[in-house]
């Protein structure tokens, strides 16, 4: 099933901002998508089964990679 034939697919995506950063959030056929943009970086792709699963991750992603920014090199 396509996303435009797909009676469960949202049309508008959500969006979720943790610590700065804000995720895009989508619902395809199988699974939920997460695009995690924090500023001057490229977006991180996020999936999981379920939207309370990807928005977990989300958090966790953004989590360490900013903390992955306060290591010294």
């Amino acid at each position: 099933m396509t996303p435009m034939t797909d009676p469960h697919h949202r049309e508008k995506a959500d969006l979720v901002e943790h610590r700065g950063c804000q995720s895009r959030l989508s619902q395809s056929s199988l699974e939920w998508i997460a695009f995690v943009a924090r500023p001057k970086q490229r977006p991180t792709l996020v999936m999981a089964p379920d939207r309370d699963a990807v928005i977990a991750k989300t958090y966790e992603c953004v989590d360490r990679q900013l903390a992955s920014d306060k290591t010294p090199e």
